[in-house]
């Protein structure tokens, strides 16, 4: 495949979204007078232009990547002007003019409006930096070269966003309206506040939303939102909410969602204190996985070290990749969770993992709390955390690392001693003095909701079930060395010898309960975007 083919991008516009786009387009502009031009610069096979009125043909510019394209859009749209052009590189440094003469002289001419019908290619680089090196160089161009000179960052890889800064500089000033596909990172995503702050400004004019997945060869597992955005590009004013029409798979609405374009500093990942890392300490890539080859060690905890909370990026997307462990994680997007940030560690924790990742959300950034957090808000999350499968502290001993041997405790141990270990039982440690861990202490020092009460009963009779079986369980290939050994290694040493199945599905039912009071306080609290 050469690269004007893999530039082009291989994700034909479905057809039905393709009508829907133009159906969106006729509401803001009424296809009247020939005082206007329209111009697809990524026409491709001209699936966006089949449902375009007829009389609007004559005032069309259609061009494309490829030269292939254009004896098929010259078939399929005599009336048009079609020609190959490269809107990425092509006159961008005015050293050569390929443009037809036509609409050289129309975009000369400040009395024409301009309609733009886009759904440019998503292909992405992978690496930030000019001097890096791009995927497959399909966005090493004039474009990324100027935009990269700004300091847009990563920006600066995404083709899309490529279309979108020439555009905005090419019309600026113009009576200009643009129906753009795309995905929704330039509105809401962290990295994009330089480009949305210093090139995209335009006023919301109307749009939907649908799944990436009726795009063909896109992944079969996950999905993300592709949104048709009409933008007014001469008011340069963009709306702190977008409301867009959710369309599933047939093009039919079922919904409204809500996109909120906000700045950086409103995340939820710059809310959360970051302790600075000053103490080696072994450094986990799982729960009980020890991790020393990496090239670039992340091997330091904060002064009060809990756990470590991997918590990457800022989106719902990366669900999966959050987690506590009982040391800092190997690679970079984690944190020290210490006394002074646990209760905002809980509830970012509880953010990222409670929502239910879909298409509709996968790309959703998260975002501060709008007040101060409520105490039984703060330990609903502390709980709910405690009994996620995600959270994976561990109690091990002797680690060696580097050389040296550590101890590596639990600080998440969620109950007294006391209360769990059925009197005569010798837990594991031998004659090591019983500490409470700094979980249990804060528990019992915070007014816990009815829900969250329930969640702990459950868990307690599993901790007794789980002493109770001792010298069984410490058969089981999880460590068990000492007393406050952590939920994953409690939890997946029960299931190892086939024990407490009852009581687990109990605890599941108490934590999902508990699950379905935190969700709405996420929304109420403006953390989660309900839409």
């Amino acid at each position: 495949m050469d690269m004007a083919t893999r530039r082009r991008g291989v994700f034909l516009t479905p057809l039905p979204f393709a009508k829907k786009a133009c159906d969106y387009l006729k509401r803001t502009h009424c296809w009247q007078s020939g005082n206007y031009r329209l111009w697809d610069m990524a026409a491709g096979s001209g699936n966006l232009e089949i449902f375009l009125p007829k009389e609007v043909l004559p005032y069309c510019y259609l061009s494309t990547l490829q030269q292939d394209d254009v004896p098929i859009l010259e078939k399929k749209f005599p009336r048009a002007t079609v020609f190959q052009y490269d809107y990425l590189d092509d006159d961008v440094d005015n050293d050569v003019d390929k443009m037809p003469e036509s609409l050289r002289e129309d975009l000369a001419d400040p009395k024409i409006r301009w309609i733009i019908l886009l759904n440019p290619p998503y292909a992405t680089a992978q690496e930030a930096g000019l001097k890096g090196t791009s995927k497959e160089g399909v966005s090493d161009t004039k474009i990324r070269k100027r935009m990269h000179a700004e300091g847009l960052g990563e920006v600066s890889r995404e083709l899309y966003t490529q279309f979108l800064y020439r555009i905005m500089h090419e019309f600026k000033g113009r009576e200009t309206l643009l129906g753009l596909f795309s995905p929704l990172k330039y509105l809401i995503s962290a990295n994009y506040q330089k480009f949305r702050d210093n090139v995209f400004q335009a006023e919301f004019q109307s749009g939907f939303v649908f799944s990436s997945e009726n795009f063909g060869g896109t992944s079969k597992t996950s999905h993300f939102p592709v949104a048709f955005i009409v933008w007014d590009l001469h008011a340069r004013a963009l709306a702190t909410l977008i409301h867009l029409d959710i369309l599933d798979n047939t093009a039919q609405p079922i919904g409204t969602k809500t996109v909120k374009p906000s700045h950086r500093n409103d995340f939820l990942s710059r809310w959360i204190k970051r302790p600075r890392g000053t103490q080696i300490f072994p450094p986990f890539s799982s729960a009980l996985t020890i991790k020393s080859s990496n090239v670039d060690t992340r091997n330091r905890i904060a002064e009060g070290f809990l756990a470590s909370l991997m918590c990457p990026g800022n989106e719902l997307q990366n669900q999966q990749q959050t987690a506590f462990l009982s040391g800092p994680q190997a690679s970079a997007g984690a944190l020290s969770v210490t006394p002074d940030n646990f209760e905002q560690a809980v509830i970012v924790f509880a953010a990222r993992r409670i929502p239910k990742d879909s298409w509709i959300n996968h790309v959703e950034q998260l975002m501060r709390p709008n007040r101060e957090p409520s105490p039984q808000f703060v330990s609903d999350c502390a709980v709910w955390s405690l009994f996620d499968s995600k959270n994976q502290t561990v109690a091990l001993r002797n680690v060696l690392y580097q050389g040296r041997v550590y101890q590596i405790d639990n600080h998440f141990f969620p109950f007294a001693i006391e209360e769990t270990m059925t009197v005569g039982t010798r837990p594991p440690g031998g004659n090591l003095p019983y500490v409470n861990s700094f979980v249990a202490n804060w528990l019992s020092q915070h007014e816990l909701s009815v829900e969250a009460r329930e969640v702990l009963a459950s868990a307690k009779e599993v901790y007794r079930l789980y002493f109770a079986n001792l010298d069984l369980l410490r058969l089981t290939p999880f460590n068990i060395e000492t007393y406050d050994a952590g939920w994953y290694q409690i939890r997946k040493a029960l299931l190892d010898a086939k024990l407490a199945a009852d009581l687990l599905a109990d605890l599941k039912c108490s934590h999902e309960r508990l699950r379905e009071k935190i969700l709405p306080q996420l929304h109420d609290y403006g953390v989660v975007n309900p839409g």
